[in-house]
């Protein structure tokens, strides 16, 4: 555990080797990457945190405060723990968290690996203004569920990621932790909205970059992949057969075979 200005962030660390961050997404916690840690080479410092509002760290925005430096925040403190330059594998929200926290010139990465990453402005700055729009949509419908008391109003956003009936297929310890923090999430949503990173800011990112996705994406993360993809110089696409949204746990080993190629290529090379 990490303290600071009286603020706790959740720290776990195994192993010796390269350091390795792992960013949670929304809903989640580090359990949510122990499959693929599981699968990983041992020769590798396996680091997990979560972000703000889940697992053991607490909250640092406000309903006026929800920019993303707040989670940048987060993964900085843990890099300064870790002590020298580290990789960063997000999912989803955690996607976008790796990302800023690359483009913010403050944590020292080796490299940046995302799965199913989420960053909607570049929906805009490609020109998908449906896709962009349609986010905005759900996001709205799901504040409105859950502010007129709905318990189930975080459905629509596991639906929407994961497809239709995906909530309902979760274990139910998964479901009640998204109903208990589901009002995190409407900040998630908002931080991610303010996230306005542009075609420009990825052309910067010259650290080797992977992005997988899976085969099923919905249509916002197929976009969202191809525009980082053709953005960012030195980087390496994948997609896991039979996927969706939450792949890293279910195709756990599929996600570590392609995460462990990576880093073994970039340390390879270093």
């Amino acid at each position: 555990m990490i303290t600071a200005k009286g603020r706790s962030i959740e720290y776990i660390e195994q192993g010796i080797g390269p350091p390795v961050l792992f960013i949670p997404g929304s809903f989640s916690t580090p359990a949510a990457w122990a499959g693929i840690q599981a699968s990983l080479p041992k020769n590798y410092r396996f680091i997990s945190t979560s972000l703000c509002g889940y697992g053991l760290t607490d909250e640092l925005r406000s309903s006026d405060n929800v920019g993303i430096e707040n989670l940048v925040a987060v993964v900085e403190k843990v890099a300064r723990r870790i002590g020298e330059p580290v990789h960063l594998v997000g999912h989803s929200f955690g996607g976008i968290v790796a990302f800023a926290s690359a483009l913010s010139g403050t944590v020292d990465v080796l490299s940046v690996s995302t799965f199913e990453a989420t960053p909607a402005a570049i929906l805009e700055d490609r020109g998908h203004s449906r896709l962009y729009k349609e986010m905005k949509r759900i996001s709205s419908a799901f504040e409105e569920s859950y502010f007129s008391g709905e318990p189930d109003a975080a459905r629509l956003v596991i639906d929407f990621w994961g497809g239709d009936g995906a909530f309902f297929s979760m274990p139910e310890e998964v479901q009640a932790y998204c109903r208990k923090t589901a009002s995190t999430n409407i900040l998630d949503w908002r931080t991610g909205f303010s996230f306005q990173a542009k075609i420009s800011d990825y052309k910067s990112l010259t650290m080797p970059n992977l992005l997988v996705r899976g085969a099923n994406s919905n249509a916002q993360v197929l976009k969202i992949t191809d525009a980082l993809g053709s953005s960012i110089p030195n980087c390496r696409s994948a997609v896991i057969d039979g996927a969706g949204h939450f792949l890293i746990t279910s195709h756990s080993e599929a996600c570590a075979h392609t995460l462990a190629e990576f880093l073994n290529g970039v340390s390879a090379k270093n």
